[in-house]
């Protein structure tokens, strides 16, 4: 088996993400928890649809996944992302404490300029 190249990594988690998301979502109706829709959103925003944009940008732009700052940057978008919805989830439950929001959108931020900078720089192909 060979190892999965980045873009399926970023595919393969952004359906983890999706998964993620409308299993909050089931949960969300059945409990009634309507609060937590803004962490749901994020979810399938941020987590699903921008992984699945970065995986397929990075199969179109083949060379963008050879960039020596192409690992660090999936890890610092996901790892942003993780603390980007929990931190949504964290301020649904108490709306005195966003640091973990403002924390995992920074890093979310950093890693989607990280990848825009890649790609920017990536010589035509």
């Amino acid at each position: 088996m060979t190892k999965a190249s980045l873009s399926d990594r970023y595919i393969k988690a952004g359906f983890i993400w999706l998964l993620i998301g409308m299993i909050f979502g089931i949960w969300m109706g059945i409990t009634e928890s309507f609060h937590f829709s803004n962490a749901h959103a994020h979810t399938n925003l941020v987590g699903f649809l921008l992984s699945l944009i970065f995986g397929f940008t990075l199969k179109h732009f083949s060379g963008l996944a050879e960039h020596p700052q192409a690992k660090l940057q999936f890890w610092m978008f996901q790892l942003g992302a993780i603390v980007l919805v929990l931190g949504k989830i964290v301020v649904a439950l108490d709306s005195s404490n966003n640091a973990p929001v403002a924390v995992g959108s920074l890093i979310t931020l950093l890693g989607t300029a990280l990848f825009v900078w890649m790609l920017f720089r990536l010589k035509s192909q």
